[in-house]
């Protein structure tokens, strides 16, 4: 990812209102999805700055919020001064690439249109998974697969949304269980060509590390009125394998 480009943007980030939009919806939408309560510690992946996390923080006990860009970490760090969020902590961090930092383990770790900028998508999953307690929750929001027209710039772009179906196989593959799907949130913009488009932007939720260990689950999907669920089975030849 372009570090560079989320530097200078730092500054002016909060000033699109569609960004504060989506920040609001995915923030409803984790409510909604999760069981959050002042006893959970938390993980946020590509923080920036901070529009969730602020949001978040009166309703968690800690947070450590990471990104790679010092940009976005010194305008979250004075947010964090002006509201005296003394639960949250940043850190300078590519979760997926930096092995040997030793965060703990979370009982949420979650993150905001930032998968789409990490080129291997299974090892910042894996690391997710890792770095979740035995019966800790993943919350990914991001944009379902579209045609590219999305970015402007497609600098530090490794994926034009995503298809939920095989992020859901990806998922279940590493070990999550209980994969889920819903709709948060839509955004609107004007096209190349002038007309305007509409952009669905997906949470997904995932139970982490059981305490016992399970044969290898398969995921299968149903339809929820606007929610997808994919549902975790085992397959009896799995057992007897």
């Amino acid at each position: 990812m372009s570090q560079q480009k989320f530097d200078r943007a730092a500054a002016t980030w909060d000033e699109k209102p569609r960004r504060l939009e989506l920040a609001a919806a995915l923030v409803a939408a984790m409510k909604e999805a999760l069981s959050l309560s002042g006893e959970m510690e938390a993980l946020e992946i590509g923080c920036g700055t901070g529009l969730l996390t602020c949001d978040l923080a009166g309703l968690l006990k800690r947070i450590v919020a990471t990104d790679t860009s010092r940009g976005m970490l010194t305008v979250l760090g004075d947010k964090i001064t002006a509201l005296g969020l003394a639960n949250v902590e940043v850190q300078r961090l590519d979760l997926a690439c930096d092995k040997g930092v030793d965060l703990g383990r979370f009982d949420l770790i979650y993150s905001a249109m930032t998968l789409h900028h990490i080129k291997e998508t299974r090892a910042l999953l894996t690391a997710c998974f890792t770095h979740l307690k035995p019966g800790g929750m993943l919350a990914l929001a991001d944009l379902e697969e579209e045609d590219g027209s999305f970015h402007d710039d497609m600098t530090g772009v490794s994926h034009c949304g995503f298809d939920l179906k095989e992020l859901a196989d990806l998922a279940v593959a590493i070990g999550f269980a209980d994969v889920q799907f819903s709709t948060a949130h839509r955004i609107c913009k004007e096209k190349s060509n002038g007309k305007m488009s509409e952009y669905p932007v997906f949470l997904m939720t995932a139970m982490g590390p059981g305490l016992n260990t399970c044969p290898p689950p398969v995921a299968t999907s149903v339809c929820e009125g606007h929610k997808k669920r994919f549902i975790i089975e085992v397959r009896e030849d799995s057992l007897l394998s």
